[in-house]
């Protein structure tokens, strides 16, 4: 297995993500590109040669493109495959190595000082399977969200993609915290069952938790509250239906779990910055560009 290895800090410089469907039969595109490109197969498989070597990305899996090598296409999605694709730019040198890292001890080299920073030496896998999938995910949808309504909206996108390249240094390490485990935990459960009425002490008796440790470690780990997540959930889903289908409003919010419809239509526009029909009308203009 290769990895890059790269120094922190500075971290490396986000550029620009979105989430795409290669359709079946289709392939990736043959390029020399000039910047880092991640792929993530978030469902099917995407077949891709870099360098003449062939690699086959599965959901779950991720593959991070080098600049200035060859990468193509070399056969077509057997089914339509979802991926995310992440630019990113690295000002430091950076190096190809065989070998990773056993331990975090490794990876910080220096603690830094009043005026100098700590300095840490990454080592990330080029292709490999993520572990915490509902929490990459989660992280990799907030950098390609629609709601640009914010002006902060760039800074956080870097912020959360710095996140997301800490979590593959973590997984590469196996060293995932007691934190994200009741996490993943509580995605997994939520993601199953969001069209219920889902209660805290429901979810509690479910993991054999106490309800305020489970909001605790979902604070610290992904910054929402269970119930925020839930209703980011539906909503996500929701965007799903609104794009796919010419549903009522009225049913997609009951899909999701959400009885009320003019509750659903305001909580949209709170996570999204625009009502769902305004999101529809907006899906529909880029389909026919």
């Amino acid at each position: 297995m290769s990895y890059i290895e790269f120094e922190i800090a500075p971290f490396p410089t986000f550029i620009k993500a979105g989430q795409g469907v290669f359709v079946k039969g289709t392939k990736h595109l043959k390029r020399v590109f000039t910047v880092f490109d991640l792929l993530y197969v978030k469902s099917g498989e995407l077949f891709i040669t870099e360098n003449n070597e062939p690699f086959t990305i599965k959901s779950g899996q991720y593959f991070i493109l080098v600049p200035g090598v060859e990468h193509f296409g070399h056969k077509g999605c057997f089914e339509n495959t979802e991926v995310y694709w992440l630019h990113f730019l690295l000002e430091q040198e950076y190096s190809i190595v065989e070998n990773g890292m056993g331990n975090w001890s490794e990876i910080q080299r220096s603690e830094g000082d009043f005026v100098r920073p700590a300095k840490f030496l990454f080592r990330i896998p080029n292709y490999g399977s993520i572990q915490n999938v509902n929490f990459v995910e989660k992280l990799l949808e907030n950098v390609v969200s629609l709601n640009h309504q914010t002006p902060d909206f760039p800074l956080r996108q870097q912020i959360y993609f710095e996140e997301f390249l800490l979590q593959l240094q973590k997984e590469a390490l196996n060293i995932p915290t007691a934190a994200e485990k009741v996490v993943e935990e509580t995605l997994k459960y939520i993601q199953e069952n969001y069209k219920e009425d889902i209660k805290m002490e429901n979810l509690a008796k479910v993991l054999h938790f106490h309800p305020d440790y489970i909001t605790r470690c979902m604070q610290k780990t992904l910054g929402m509250t269970p119930n925020q997540y839930l209703n980011y959930y539906r909503i996500s889903q929701a965007k799903r239906l609104l794009s796919s289908t010419e549903n009522k409003m009225a049913a997609i919010s009951k899909e999701v779990g959400i009885l009320d419809s003019t509750y659903f239509s305001k909580l949209f526009k709170k996570i999204e910055g625009l009502s769902p029909l305004e999101y529809r009308n907006i899906v529909n203009r880029r389909k026919g560009e």
